[in-house]
């Protein structure tokens, strides 16, 4: 059978890895750290269950192959669909009513958070964990990989890498290619910009007021807030008996500002800015939790299809959230539309 390596095992990478073994692939899937699904995170906590990244999969068409995934093929019997809508707010803190046709489409997670569908994906793949690609080489007849030790892992016949596009410029340029093949891939990743997001979690014995919606967008980008959610609407089972969890996910450019910024300190801050904008007193959380993701949503996309038209003589290709935005069922179609490409050329 033909080889391949998948670098990174977020959710492009994964449905790329079933595309390809459906298609006859021995596929190997490398992840640096030591969990799989990518912003697909999911953390528990004194009986508290909660999602610090990814907040649902968006199921707006039932044909799609991530919502037949989702709902037959890798389905769970956790598999919920948020019942309370979204509503949206202003940066003055007025808030509204969302799009009833968005809300209408199905807002699919699990009782024990979102990590369970990658969990489940990964399940019959080759999949290291912690192990890192640091460079490829280019062969005559394949590519072989090399890890942050710089020891050798393996010859493939193809790669595909679904990092993220400033991971992967570093892995390109570290890697052993044609001066201009490597020029010309960097170029075009550098089309992706990222925002950062500071997402913190906020746990209350006494559960806050429960409202109509499940949670808050911020429509006019303008407040430090972006998005903010009652975890515990998702599942009774997220959190203890009475007892709340909000997530609220900060603005890109409050993001910034406040990279460095200490937790003790941030996590006040934020904690007022809820407050004030539910106009609700909130006690002293029983506890809080503070997560940096540097490569949160791409405010800026790369376009695939050149890249890969430029690659995929060279048995490499690309795929990922750097070329269709930061929506999960978006990674996963966009995985299997890729390995469907690589597959057309050489089977």
């Amino acid at each position: 059978m033909p080889s391949i390596a998948v670098i990174g095992a977020g959710y492009s990478g994964l449905a790329a890895a079933h595309e390809l073994r459906d298609a006859g692939y021995a596929v190997t899937v490398f992840e640096k750290s030591s969990v799989v699904g990518g912003r697909a995170a999911t953390n528990e906590r004194a009986g508290f269950i909660y999602d610090y990244g990814a907040q649902y999969i968006k199921g707006d068409d039932p044909s799609t192959v991530s919502s037949q995934w989702i709902t037959g093929r890798f389905r769970l019997p956790d598999l919920v669909d948020i019942a309370k809508p979204v509503w949206i707010f202003d940066q003055h803190g007025s808030i509204q009513e969302g799009d009833p046709l968005q809300n209408a489409a199905p807002k699919w997670n699990y009782r024990r958070g979102l990590h369970m569908l990658p969990q489940r994906m990964a399940q019959e793949l080759a999949i290291r964990l912690e192990s890192g690609i640091e460079h490829l080489r280019m062969n005559v007849d394949g590519w072989s990989a090399f890890d942050q030790a710089n020891q050798h892992v393996g010859d493939f016949s193809r790669a595909l890498i679904t990092i993220p596009a400033p991971q992967a410029v570093a892995l390109i340029e570290a890697s052993q290619l044609s001066h201009d093949l490597s020029t010309g891939i960097c170029a075009m990743l550098r089309q992706a910009a990222y925002n950062p997001l500071i997402s913190v979690a906020l746990a209350y014995r006494a559960a806050p007021v429960s409202r109509p919606y499940y949670a808050l967008v911020n429509t006019d980008k303008a407040h430090p807030i972006s998005w903010l959610a009652w975890e515990h609407e998702k599942a009774p089972e997220r959190v203890p008996a009475h007892a709340g969890l909000l997530i609220a996910q900060m603005a890109p450019q409050y993001s910034r500002d406040h990279w460095q910024t200490p937790d003790d300190e941030l996590i006040r801050e934020v904690a007022h800015l809820v407050s004030s904008l539910l106009n609700e007193p909130l006690a002293d959380p029983v506890f809080t939790d503070v997560y940096r993701w540097p490569y949160a949503l791409p405010a800026q996309k790369a376009d695939a299809a050149a890249l890969n038209a430029l690659t995929l003589p060279h048995g490499l290709a690309f795929g990922g959230d750097a070329f269709v935005g930061g929506r999960v069922h978006l990674a996963i179609e966009h995985g299997v539309e890729v390995a469907q490409a690589i597959a057309s050329r050489n089977l």
